[in-house]
């Protein structure tokens, strides 16, 4: 009896220990906040509580553990799931300058071709400000990959922090980056590949020869009497995806170009995600059944000046019929036929870029965010296009940057919205996103409280 006795002690004292182990490290609770899930919803007077970079609850009826560091929002606080950016050269190393004469171009080194897939950009990143400014934006999260050519390196993702020392690699190695960019330098140093035509048969070059290279490392580990392989990092960064074991971002802007990578998948066989796609809409049909993503850009081309001019006339008149004394005389414009013809042409174009969004969702395409190029200064502005152009609701936006770029990344199981069981990382702003001078006040990533304070 007495020995019972003492095995129940030391169980109750185990489970006790145990329970006081789990609750030594502090909670985060931000209450009377409102959530703007990635599916559209909105959630009032709600509560988010997280601990070791997980989050332990959320909703309405959220019971706050007595250990947690409470923060009241005072139903003045707008929460998003943080934004992640699927393709981004932030913190990554300067493109070489002063490029050398070569004495055979037409066979340079792998680096002067434009040829680095063994770089990955957790082994290269640098101090860069759009860490911060992208925190300042509502990015926690970037699908990262070092700056270059045809194959620049690999694409992994991070949390994101205001110091690259900081920056957390969340999943290493994940895909390799491609482009049809040709070898840099110009006449006197440029270097093969340096056409179309000779890209693409660089890159069928590299997969036949990395293919072959694989094998004779098999062969050489089943009969060391054989010549040993010289070995290639180049080559061997190459293997994930001859063995179809890793997608490429390929970066590709004309449906012309994305044609020219389907004959190469086709080819190979891997798995691709198209990356910027400016021109994706025209290629829908057979995006959607290669069962090809896409993470799409947003750099739109500036607006037609005379159609900006017409939409800020429409909303001054506007302004005049609900105050009649600011009303001014105005004069028509006279346009000739062919200027009239001239100016539509150049809409039609401007409306299909800005609508490439919608109408690859309509198609059925899996579409995500990436930055590709644009200026973290330029995003409000363009976000606030796609909104009044290109068809998308406040909602299509959150989800387009959240939920659906974790989903191509193959990291919605953990990011992309706010429940659960997932990685706390989101984003406080002091209003809603979409109104006007919103600021991010805290950036949550990892479960590290990043303040700002609307700077």
């Amino acid at each position: 009896m007495r020995k019972h006795i003492l095995l129940l002690a030391l169980l109750f004292l185990g489970t006790s220990m145990q329970a006081t182990f789990a609750q030594t490290t502090p909670a985060h609770a931000l209450k009377n906040i409102t959530i703007h899930n990635a599916d559209g919803s909105v959630t009032e007077s709600a509560t988010i509580v997280w601990r070791n970079g997980v989050i332990e609850a959320v909703g309405t009826n959220v019971n706050i553990p007595f250990d947690a560091f409470e923060i009241d929002g005072g139903d003045s606080l707008h929460v998003y799931p943080g934004f992640i950016d699927g393709f981004s050269i932030w913190g990554s190393p300067d493109l070489p300058r002063n490029l050398e004469e070569l004495d055979n171009p037409g066979d340079p080194p792998y680096d002067r071709a434009g040829i680095q897939p063994e770089r990955k950009p957790s082994l290269l990143l640098k101090e860069d400000k759009a860490f911060e400014t992208g925190m300042k934006a509502g990015f926690t999260t970037a699908a990262l990959y070092p700056n270059g050519y045809m194959l620049p390196g690999q694409v992994e993702a991070f949390y994101l922090a205001p110091e690259s020392d900081n920056v957390g690699l969340l999943k290493e190695s994940m895909a390799l980056a491609g482009s049809f960019d040709e070898a840099p330098g110009g006449w006197g140093n440029g270097a093969y590949p340096s056409t179309m035509m000779g890209v693409m048969a660089q890159f069928r070059q590299l997969m036949f020869d990395a293919t072959a290279l694989q094998q004779h490392i098999k062969y050489y580990s089943q009969n060391p009497e054989m010549p040993a392989p010289n070995r290639d990092k180049v080559l061997e960064a190459l293997f994930p995806l001859v063995n179809k074991a890793t997608p490429l971002y390929f970066e590709v802007d004309s449906k012309e170009h994305m044609e020219r990578l389907f004959k190469l998948q086709d080819e190979f066989g891997f798995e691709a995600v198209i990356v910027s796609g400016k021109e994706a809409y025209a290629q829908a049909a057979e995006l959607k059944r290669r069962n090809i993503p896409v993470l799409a850009s947003i750099d739109f081309t500036e607006a037609p000046e005379w159609y900006s001019k017409m939409k800020k006339a429409e909303e001054k008149s506007e302004d005049e019929k609900e105050d009649p004394d600011k009303a001014e005389d105005k004069e028509e414009e006279e346009i000739s036929e062919e200027e009239q013809q001239y100016r539509d042409k150049r809409l039609a174009a401007w409306k299909a870029e800005v609508t490439n969004i919608k109408k690859l969702m309509d198609a059925g395409v899996s579409v995500g965010y990436a930055s590709a190029g644009l200026e973290l200064k330029d995003l409000s502005e363009k976000l606030e296009i796609l909104m009044d152009e290109g068809g998308l609701s406040e909602a299509d936006v959150v989800k387009l940057m959240t939920i659906n770029t974790a989903s191509i990344l193959g990291l919605n199981n953990i990011l992309g919205s706010l429940a659960k069981g997932k990685n706390a990382s989101f984003t406080v702003f002091d209003k809603a996103m979409s109104e006007d001078k919103a600021k991010v006040l805290q950036s949550i990533s990892n479960g590290t409280i990043h303040e700002f304070n609307g700077e």
